[in-house]
């Protein structure tokens, strides 16, 4: 296992990729770029902290902004990279206002309010489910049922709010100290109807109307299917062949994982008329505890798209603080 740390050269990584660590980088492979490069350097006054944060509180990044780490309070601060970035922090934080007048839910991380031009959430210690999943292999089916099932409680409280998150991944699942789930990241949202400004990966892209609840289960089936395999629906096509199958309604078999299969298969084939009726299903499975689901190997393996302002904000960010990780 290699220590993620400084040096002259790091590895590059996708968004909404996590990385701890202790993760090995042997195996995968990566795009570089030297941290000394004068462009690298010259970008770190781009970057627009939230006050009283600097680059060593970064812990997370991406093409949007910046989450910083309160560690005094276990919280973190969410922020824009720009005045262009704004937008999402701004929906973000009405859904959360909009989840706050709802009472809050367990599944979702707890709102702290605005904090300069972002906002202050609860700190998810564990990161994503993408990145835990890639860590520990192991995991047993039980566990993995129990995430299947936080993930599509948490989301019927968010459609109740008249919320479509849009972007459903278990990058945007993260995880709690007692690995409980957290549903995260609604800055490509839609709040009472209002357009996504987010981009659905083609594994998990509903091949219908995208501003729907329909939309959204099909995602949730998409996200079963990888808790389970450890792998994205089609994960070794093109994003064009994959929309193409789904288009035709041609998904990956399912069947080997007994009752839960078939839950799958119904949200990829549109056979729940709301996410409710599909907690009602995931609620009876888990009940039942079928010992049909097979023992799980995780071979998880991301996609890669990186994009050049990413690679000047990684670069800066590991070389000021090694242990930062992407995470919005």
């Amino acid at each position: 296992m290699k220590r993620f740390g400084v040096e002259d050269r790091i590895p590059l990584l996708p968004l909404h990729y996590c990385v701890s660590q202790n993760t090995s980088l042997a195996s995968s492979s990566y795009t570089t770029v030297s941290t000394t490069s004068p462009l690298i350097l010259d970008m770190a006054d781009l970057i627009q902290f939230p006050r009283g944060f600097g680059q060593q509180d970064i812990i997370g990044w991406g093409t949007t902004g910046l989450v910083c780490l309160d560690a005094a309070d276990k919280t973190v601060i969410k922020t824009p990279h720009d005045d262009e970035n704004r937008r999402r922090v701004q929906v973000e934080q009405a859904i959360y206002e909009r989840f706050d007048q709802r009472g809050g839910h367990s599944g979702l991380l707890r709102y702290h309010g605005p904090y300069d031009s972002g906002i202050r959430l609860e700190f998810a210690p564990n990161w994503n489910l993408s990145s835990f999943l890639r860590k520990h292999p192991e995991i047993g089916t039980e566990q993995r049922l129990r995430w299947a099932r936080q993930v599509t409680d948490a989301l019927c409280f968010v459609h109740a709010a008249n919320v479509i998150h849009g972007d459903l991944t278990l990058d945007n699942v993260l995880l709690t100290e007692n690995l409980d789930i957290k549903l995260a990241d609604f800055g490509g949202s839609s709040l009472d109807g209002s357009d996504l400004l987010v981009s659905v990966h083609a594994s998990h892209r509903y091949p219908g109307p995208l501003l729907s609840t329909h939309a959204d289960i099909f995602s949730l089936g998409s996200v079963y299917y990888t808790i389970m395999t450890g792998t994205f629906p089609y994960q070794d096509l093109s994003d064009e062949d994959i929309a193409a199958l789904f288009k035709q309604g041609r998904f990956p078999e399912t069947k080997t994982y007994g009752p839960f299969g078939a839950i799958i298969m119904k949200c990829w084939q549109v056979e729940y008329q709301s996410v409710m009726d599909l907690y009602k299903d995931i609620e009876e499975f888990s009940q039942g505890k079928s010992t049909s689901t097979t023992s799980i190997t995780n071979s998880f393996q991301p996609p890669f798209s990186l994009l050049l302002f990413t690679i000047g904000i990684v670069a800066i960010v590991l070389v000021s603080n090694p242990k930062a990780r992407i995470w919005v």
